[in-house]
């Protein structure tokens, strides 16, 4: 499905020494109770999935949310 989706774009993340450049797809079809972002991993693939293109606050902020999390889980992805 990551691959699937549309691109957005991109979020650039400080992962220890390392720069990690996150991207940013749209889900193809979101379900109603699908979270406006969240960050996720299929193997080695990895995204923020957001429902909608718009680039409203409250989108940009769950993008800042994603991100956060997606920072946690990279760092002990890559770091250990």
């Amino acid at each position: 499905m990551l691959v699937e989706a549309e691109l957005v774009g991109f979020v650039e993340l400080k992962v220890g020494s390392l720069d990690v450049r996150v991207p940013v797809r749209k889900i193809p079809e979101p379900e109603l109770d699908t979270p406006l972002a969240t960050f996720t991993m299929e193997g080695t693939a990895f995204a923020i999935l957001v429902r909608d293109k718009d680039k409203s606050a409250k989108l940009m902020e769950a993008v800042h949310e994603a991100a956060e999390d997606a920072l946690k889980i990279l760092s002990r992805k890559l770091l250990n």
